[in-house]
């Protein structure tokens, strides 16, 4: 059972509260990520991963791995048609919050 509300039952208050929080914590993930990088610690994910948990309709999860932004919506390029030619690339674009699991 999830520990918050859905984001669909937030106020806009907490919505972006809860952007902001999101932000926050995949920053430090990415720090600590860097932090064991250069001090030679193998990196075995050790959880600091932060792929995108939505839900694409028609497509499936999508398939962004790391949330790239300054808060607002991932900037992470993705295709959801890797068979189509020319590959049509987009940004991710799901917010912060959709890339880490609560």
């Amino acid at each position: 059972m999830p520990k918050y509300s859905p984001p669909e039952n937030l106020t806009p208050e907490q919505s972006e509260v809860l952007e902001k929080a999101a932000f926050l914590i995949i920053n430090a993930r990415n720090e600590a990520a860097a932090m064991l990088a250069q001090a030679g610690v193998p990196d075995d994910g050790f959880g600091f991963g932060t792929p995108c948990h939505a839900h694409i309709e028609g497509s499936g999860d999508c398939p962004c791995r790391k949330y790239t932004g300054d808060g607002g919506p991932c900037l992470t390029r993705i295709t959801v048609d890797p068979i189509a030619t020319p590959i049509p690339l987009r940004s991710c674009g799901h917010p912060p919050s959709k890339h880490f699991s609560t």
